[in-house]
Formats: structure tokens, sequence, C-alpha cells
């Protein structure tokens, strides 16, 4: 069976008492989803989603953002994966990154990859605008318990 092992970065803010999560545009999948990709060898899960966050963020850590020193979640799950066209044994640490400071949140913001979507937006798998956002953001926030009223979905 095929195997992927990734680590995923919870970037949040909050807006008129919701919260957003930082999506990105992945071409591989024609969708939104996390910031974050498959761990190298050798590399830690937190290794890797820091890299990671430097790559398709432009941003360093320490300056531009920070990331917490123990994952939010370890999740372990099986699952077809429509990118390979196979059945997938999937190993994800989630990470929670917080940006640092006004030029981090500029440059993420500037950047028309990325974009802030609502738990709605989520759930329903579109984005205000109608862009695809990624199932796999749903599965994860609600295998983490991260979105409560999705559990078990």
């Amino acid at each position: 069976m095929r195997q992927s092992v990734a680590a995923l970065a919870l970037i949040r803010s909050r807006k008129e008492g919701h919260t957003l999560w930082l999506a990105r545009w992945n071409r591989h999948w024609r969708s939104y989803s996390f910031v974050g990709g498959h761990e190298h060898p050798e590399e830690s899960f937190r290794e890797c989603v820091v890299r990671e966050v430097g790559e398709e963020l432009g941003l360093s850590e320490g300056t531009g953002f920070a990331v917490a020193s123990d994952p939010q979640a370890h999740l372990e799950y099986t699952a077809w994966s429509e990118s390979a066209q196979a059945e997938t044994a999937y190993v994800i640490e989630i990470f929670d990154v917080e940006l640092l400071g006004a030029a981090a949140r500029h440059a993420v913001d500037a950047d028309s990859q990325n974009r802030w979507v609502t738990e709605a937006e989520i759930r329903s798998q579109r984005s205000a605008d109608g862009e695809p956002i990624s199932a796999t953001m749903e599965r994860l926030l609600s295998m983490a318990g991260l979105l409560p009223e999705c559990q078990g979905s």
C-alpha cells in the first residue's frame, strides 16, 4: 500500500468572532488546502512543517512565523488518494503555526495563492467565490477534534 507521511501547518486568524484557517492553492489537487507537505528522509515532522511553511509562504522561522514545539494532532488513517489513484496509508502531524508581526501577515495576504477560509467554507468545500477547497481540510480538522460540529463526518 502506498504511504504518505506529512506535516501540516494550522495557521488561524480571528475575524468578527469567527476562526479563519489559512489555505493555499494546491495545483496538483486543484483546490485550496493546508500549508504543508511530505516529510523528507531523516526529517522530523516539526522540521518538515518549518521547511514547508518557509517554502510555501516565503517566511523565516523566528521572524516570520513560530511553530509549536509539539503537534496539535498525530493522525493515522487509510483513504483513497485521488492524485495518486491508490489506497494510501496516511501519517500526518498537524502543528499550530503563528504568523509573527504585520509584515508576515501582509506577505501572506498579498500572495494570491493564499486564502483565509471559514469553517462553513471548509464544510461546503467551496470558498465564498466558488473556488474548490479540499475535502481533506474538513477530514483532518474533524479527526483532530478542531471542528466540533463536524466530528464523525
